[in-house]
């Protein structure tokens, strides 16, 4: 027999006419959310100060309500893909101006060099060669490259940054970062140059033994007051400061609009390709991979141009004292650096531990690597720099 059900009491009924208008109202919030701008896709691995506003992309995101899907539409691919094209031909851009004026520089010294003389077709084989000492290691030259490429690296980074309306300011503005961070940094970075480096020797020597001779850069100098000087100035201050600027102020800035984890990894790439070498490409990728995590996590280049200065010191230090035959010098300072590595071996370890580069949700890679493939400017700046270091390590066979 079928018991009568129990009638509800009219705080029951008052108790659920609530609860279903709470929900209503839950539902109602949800549909007139507005998207943050900064954040599209709610990653909360981002860091929330560094984004840029994706409603340059997607305009309708400012309408209450407005949900991304998970795969772009055609409009939405277009104007991610347009950011990447910029960022792909300010940098194909530099490659061709930067060597342009490289050459002509280079070409006009012959000239001189000629009319000085009173010369008449070759040169001389020993006096080329002196030239060439001349054209990689003088002061006079050491100097031009500082004026070709830091130029072309500001005027890069400039225009760039106007073509995509990030007001340059907004790249210093530094948040929670103090002098221990500096030095933790500067410690890591410089354990990452000391195994890169290490790396880079065994895989050129596996090479070697195939055949094959990696293009180095000389690095070497005159041992002459102002070639020296001119080194540091360049090395130490100049390309730090432009690189970082057009490195992880323009490209980065550009390439983390849809993800960070992203646009940290493409820059970093571009980076170590741009060097055009295998032995600076390692340091140059793994030292780009963590340059970019700091600027994006302090929302500033500052903390990048320090560690990029710390690392170009180091290494003119070094130079120097082998230069001038200064070994006691030489090994002082061989020391300090040392203790620095193993420190930045344990801030590394303990890096890896508490923090990691931002992750991406499906949405994010829907927009990533895939419209990147389908962005001839970016892919033609990519191909330009690797074609160059082929040329470059099959001209030393």
């Amino acid at each position: 027999m079928n018991e009568n059900p129990t009638p509800f009491t009219a705080e029951q009924f008052r108790q659920q006419a609530v609860e279903l208008s709470q929900a209503v109202a839950e539902l109602q919030r949800r549909d007139n959310k507005l998207i943050d701008p900064q954040d599209p896709f709610e990653n909360e691995t981002e860091f929330h100060e560094y984004g840029c506003d994706f409603g340059e992309i997607v305009p309708q995101i400012r309408i209450p309500g407005c949900r991304l899907p998970l795969k772009p539409n055609s409009r939405e691919r277009s104007r991610i893909r347009r950011y990447q094209n910029i960022v792909g031909g300010f940098m194909l851009g530099h490659f061709v101006i930067s060597n342009l004026a490289a050459f002509l520089l280079i070409q006009l010294f012959y000239v001189l060099l000629y009319a000085f003389d009173g010369m008449h077709g070759e040169l001389p084989a020993a006096y080329d060669d002196m030239a060439q000492t001349y054209l990689t290691n003088s002061s006079s030259m050491i100097a031009l490259n500082l004026l070709v490429y830091g130029t072309c690296n500001v005027a890069a980074a400039l225009l760039g940054l106007r073509a995509t309306r990030i007001p340059v300011s907004t790249l210093f503005r530094t948040k929670n970062f103090t002098a221990g961070h500096a030095v933790c940094y500067i410690c890591i970075m410089l354990t990452i140059q000391t195994f890169m480096a290490l790396a880079a020797t065994g895989i050129t020597d596996l090479l070697e033994g195939i055949g094959i001779t990696p293009f180095e850069m000389d690095d070497s100098m005159l041992p002459e007051l102002k070639s020296t000087a001119v080194s540091f100035l360049y090395s130490v201050l100049i390309a730090p400061v432009t690189e970082e600027l057009l490195m992880r102020g323009f490209v980065l800035k550009n390439l983390s609009r849809v993800s960070q984890r992203f646009g940290i990894l493409m820059s970093a790439f571009l980076f170590g390709i741009w060097h055009e070498n295998l032995a600076q490409f390692l340091l140059a990728f793994c030292g780009g991979v963590f340059l970019g995590y700091i600027a994006v996590k302090h929302d500033s280049l500052i903390p990048g141009i320090i560690c990029h200065m710390a690392v170009n010191f180091a290494a003119e230090m070094f130079n120097a004292f082998d230069t001038y035959g200064l070994d006691t010098l030489y090994d002082l300072f061989n020391v300090v650096y040392m203790v620095m590595v193993i420190a930045g071996v344990l801030l590394l370890i303990v890096m890896f531990i508490r923090e990691r580069l931002p992750k991406t949700v499906p949405a994010q890679t829907e927009r990533g690597f895939r419209i990147t493939l389908t962005s001839p400017l970016l892919l033609l700046a990519i191909a330009a720099h690797i074609g160059m270091a082929i040329y470059y390590t099959v001209s030393e066979i």
